[in-house]
């Protein structure tokens, strides 16, 4: 059935309009065309009246090279290729998608159109992933082919951008999509071949080349409005375009571009159940925060111990902690403003217990951060005489992204990387010999345990600006044999700049300080002044940027006729500068190991490299039906990485109604800054499994104690400037079928293998906790290569083996990689039969399937991804659905349009092998998360999702036309997915209009 509905469901094949490199019309091609009408209209010329002179010859001549030379002025740009022939069918599948397309189906940015693509795959970094702590949060980048952001090569009219001045996952560099301005879009083409022949490194999964509109004439406006169905996600848009002057008429055409958007931050308890809540006993889950607020002030679910609760830890002087003790029991949670901050109840002996905790998703959680864009761009198309062309454009553009989270908690556990609270133990005295107020035991001398959060919820800003400036110059020469010269050269400088703003983040050391010292009222947070709630949460800035400078030129020639037409042959150089720098916004201060903030994830990267390119491509059309295309590059980095990647490319086409075609490629990966020269450390939920080890962490109960729960595990890469690029080899073929004119079929197999790939070490961080909790040791241990740092010590056992803290290693190149699957794609567009035959239909989609998606570990074996949610220990564990469809249909009848969009996600298995070990892609009992805590209910697969968007359209004049766009049309909500840790309870990667539910969008457009 998946098959039948793919068939349906593709994508226009087209020769490709969009460009990697903007060239001319072919040379050869028109010096043919320009001979034989001069020729032509001299025997005209001559028939008509023996007495024409030769000067009424040159006349004609002249005529007609100026119309053809006004044809070879237009740049066409091309994408996958350095030539342009009309008659010339591109072997690799490109995708392209249309401004039309676009606003037909409701689209409004780059980054949501990219998103949508069936090609992109696992590892896609969506909008949403950034309120759940994304590391490169405030940016969006596709994933083609699932082989991670880095892999996919983003570029704009051909040339180079910076890269996001943070890493994705803290490791890979990419080209954050959000800040491209949508209003000059003329097409986006999507390469979905290896590209590094032509494009160098980070173009082996495939290019996107996002073409701009070469000229606007007059003025261009959008005024857009909208809202979520629950009255959230307030949305508006407005973009302007002006120009004037024409290319062809006046030589000229200058315009200039603004744009804004704003999406309301929308959160977690603005959603249905049970995306709004921590409580999940409704759908057979657990309650996360135990006691729950009710709206009557009063708990449920009260957590209750009949023994009481008596905490065995121990101050720096070895004093015994006697127990706990709530704050402020008359006004509960309540007079904390939300905020769950005390102590168990119950005297030093304990008889009766309860702990007051909050519905933290329902007060906290973000589902998708505000987000604020804005963009400028002057762009100026100059005709330098009748044979060269001059473009130049500037942009600047600015992202604003903001979310909140749960407030810092401050209890035994309290740690980063290598600072910790040490049990947040308040002493019985302050310095000054009185008594500690926010010490219920003081009184009696002994030390007692803070446990609770900041009253505070964090806050994450992210404003990354950029600045791109660009000039590119295209133009022919004649020549006197074979065909004419063509000659491309560009140059691009863009800076990305980068401010990240955390804002109520605790301190490690601050928050010591303030224990000690008494400075901060635990009892009652509300009491506190601005100033002591800074003292232990100051505001931390960091500042960073990426550059990219890029000069590049080519040229092209026709050198001797074959059967099939022209053999041309281009030659090219590229020469490019790429600085990144990003600083830790958590560093280890060795002289202060706790003055670090207790959950900013600490990860940096500075470098520099130069990038020194040769590269050719020889096109020959063997026959008229079979054409043969030859390309080469050479890459050469000044950090000591060089390599060559070929391509051959091979279309045969027999008629016009069908066509064979096919790539094989080789290509490379060079490690990113991250990788050779960073550290990046993450935290992943972790429940201990060995029950030796947890009976050494029970309660009074015989319980599990806090210590003995899921808990945040530490994993920290280090950068290896030994490392190796990665290299790859890449497969696609297929046929191409044009049975009716109105009509386009094609279905493509692609496969990919890559070898050297980089991780850090490849043992499951889950593999080696456990080890390490069946060692039973305090110290620090290496187990297969990682070097394990233990967490603090339990506070009921502080001599009771402890648990794994940090997990630590260096990116090696151990794996290989490869995946394999088929595209299908259709078009159509046809007037409907019968009587409604005044409609006209027009159908576009696309299908992509994933047959395998392997990774092999020397010693381990062969982790298989396909149909589940790996890989996991990818951006968000957004996994590897086998099949993804998105299909079109647009009916327009006289001023009237109306678009259906329906996108399709398979289910998949919620297990993945990269957490579990090789063979349990298929096996419930590792499911992920079901065996680390009550709270997820038990779940084996993820279903399926469906999506419909519709799009009405009305051109009311020349003029005006107004639109609405309905998203989710019908409601489909997302399904649970328990597995993945991008967003809660649902993917983001392929559910997210499915969370945030039906939405609404109204427009008007003036074109004056």
């Amino acid at each position: 059935m998946l098959f039948a509905f793919s068939a349906l469901t593709g994508a226009a094949v087209t020769a490709p309009t969009g460009s990697a490199q903007a060239q001319t019309v072919s040379a050869s091609q028109d010096s043919t065309v320009a001979s034989k009408q001069a020729k032509s209209q001299s025997r005209i010329a001559t028939s008509k009246t023996a007495s024409t002179t030769s000067s009424r010859k040159a006349t004609l001549q002249k005529a007609a090279a100026t119309s053809v030379n006004s044809t070879r002025a237009e740049s066409v740009v091309v994408t996958g290729t350095l030539f342009h022939d009309k008659n010339l069918s591109s072997a690799s599948p490109i995708e392209q998608i249309t401004a039309k397309q676009l606003q037909q189906r409701g689209i409004k940015t780059v980054t949501d159109a990219l998103q949508l693509l069936s090609s992109n795959g696992s590892g896609n970094l969506t909008n949403a992933f950034s309120a759940n702590g994304a590391f490169a949060g405030g940016a969006s980048a596709p994933s083609l082919r699932g082989l991670q952001t880095s892999a996919t090569l983003v570029m704009m009219d051909g040339m180079r951008l910076s890269y996001y001045p943070a890493g994705d996952d803290g490791a890979r560099n990419f080209v954050d999509t959000n800040w491209m301005p949508a209003s000059l879009v003329q097409t986006i083409d999507v390469q979905q071949d290896g590209g590094s022949a032509l494009y160098g490194a980070d173009a082996v999964a495939g290019v996107i080349n996002m073409i701009t509109r070469e000229q606007i004439k007059g003025f261009e406006g959008n005024a857009e409005g909208g809202l979520n169905q629950g009255g959230y996600g307030g949305h508006q848009r407005l973009y302007a375009n002006y120009g004037v002057g024409d290319v062809e008429k006046d030589g000229y055409n200058f315009y200039v571009n603004s744009e804004y958007q704003s999406d309301d931050m929308i959160t977690n308890s603005q959603l249905g159940y049970p995306y709004n809540t921590s409580n999940l006993t409704g759908i057979g889950g657990g309650n996360a925060d135990g006691n729950i607020l009710g709206s009557d002030g009063t708990f449920s679910n009260a957590v209750t111990q009949t023994t009481g609760v008596v905490a065995k830890a121990v101050d720096s002087s070895g004093k015994s902690l006697s127990g706990y003790q709530l704050l402020n029991p008359t006004s509960g949670c309540n007079g904390l403003s939300g905020a769950h901050s005390g102590y168990v109840t119950g005297t030093p002996t304990g008889s009766v217990s309860s702990l007051c905790q909050q519905d933290t998703v329902s007060k906290y959680s973000v589902i998708s951060p505000y987000d604020r864009r804005v963009e400028a761009t002057a762009h100026l198309t100059v005709k330098l005489g009748p044979r060269a062309k001059l473009v130049s454009m500037f942009t600047y553009s600015q992202n604003l992204s903001y979310y909140t989270g749960t407030p810092s908690a401050f209890y035994a556990n309290t740690q980063s990387q290598l600072g910790t609270s040490k049990g947040v133990l308040a002493p019985a005295y302050l310095p000054d010999g009185s008594l500690n107020p926010n010490n219920p035991y003081a009184s009696l001398n002994e030390s007692a345990q803070l446990y609770g959060r900041f009253i505070d919820p964090t806050e994450v800003t992210q404003f990354s600006q950029n600045y791109r400036g660009s000039m590119h110059l295209t133009g022919w020469e004649p020549s006197s044999w074979g065909g004419d010269w063509n000659y491309d050269s560009s140059m691009v400088g863009m800076n990305t700049d980068l401010s990240t703003k955390y804002g109520n983040y605790i301190n490690i050391g601050d928050l010591n300080n303030a224990i000690e010292n008494g400075t901060y009222n635990f009892v009652d947070q509300s009491a506190n002044s601005t100033a002591a709630k800074n003292a232990i949460a100051p505001t931390e800035i960091v500042h960073s940027k990426t550059e990219e400078y890029s000069w590049q030129a080519s040229v092209t020639k026709g050198l001797v006729r074959l059967p099939g037409g022209m053999l041309n042959l281009a030659i090219g150089t590229n020469v490019r500068y790429e600085g990144f720098s990003a600083p830790n916004a958590n560093p280890v201060d060795t002289t202060d190991v706790n003055n670090q903030y207790e959950s900013i994830n600490p990860f940096s990267a500075i470098g520099h490299r130069y990038v020194y390119s040769g590269y050719f491509e020889l096109n020959a059309p063997i026959v008229k039906m079979l054409n043969a295309d030859f390309q080469g590059r050479y890459d050469s980095y000044s950090t000591g990485f060089s390599h060559f990647s070929p391509k051959i490319g091979v279309t045969f086409k027999p008629s016009k109604e069908f066509m064979l075609r096919g790539t094989w490629s080789q290509g490379f990966q060079v490690p990113s800054f991250y990788e050779t020269n960073g550290t990046t450390i993450g935290y992943t939920s972790y429940g201990p499994s060995n029950l030796t080890w947890i009976n050494q962490h029970l309660d009074a109960n015989g319980s599990k104690d806090s210590y003995a729960q899921a808990y945040s595990l530490g994993g920290q890469s280090v950068g290896n400037p030994d490392l190796k690029p990665m290299t790859n080899n890449t497969f696609t073929g297929g046929p191409v079928f044009h049975p009716f004119p109105w009509m386009t079929f094609s279905a493509e197999y692609w496969y990919i293998r890559e070898k050297n790939v980089i991780v850090s070490n490849p043992t499951p961080a889950a593999t080696v906790a456990a080890a390490y909790e069946a060692m039973n040791t305090n110290q620090t241990v290496m187990i297969d290569g990682n070097t394990v740092v233990p967490d603090i010590a339990d506070p009921l056992h502080p001599d009771a083996p402890r648990r794994a803290g940090i997990i630590e290693s260096s990116y090696i190149n151990a794996n290989s990689m490869m995946t394999d699957g088929v595209d299908l794609n259709l078009s159509i567009t046809h007037r409907l039969p019968g009587p409604l035959k005044m409609i006209n239909w027009y159908s576009n989609g696309h299908a992509t399937w994933v047959h395998r998606f392997n990774q092999t570990i020397p010693g381990v074996g062969v982790e298989r991804f396909a149909g589940t949610e790996g890989p996991w220990n990818t951006t968000s564990a957004s996994g590897t659905p086998r099949w993804r469809a998105n299909w079109q249909n647009t009916f327009t009848w006289n001023k009237l349009s109306t678009t259906f969009t329906v996108y399709y996600t398979s289910g998949y298995h919620g297990t993945a092998e990269d957490n579990d070990g090789p063979g349990t892609a298929g096996n419930c009992n590792y499911a992920l998360y079901q065996d680390v805590s009550s709270f997820y209910p038990s779940q084996c697969n993820v279903r399926h999702f469906w999506d419909l968007d519709m799009t009405v359209n009305y051109q009311f004049n020349k003029q005006w036309a107004g639109y609405v766009n309905i998203y989710n049309l019908a409601g489909f909500k997302a399904p649970y997915d328990f597995g993945t840790y991008g967003s809660y309870l649902y993917n983001s990667s392929w559910a997210q209009s499915g969370a945030v539910g039906r939405a609404f969008r109204f427009g008007v457009t003036a074109t004056l």
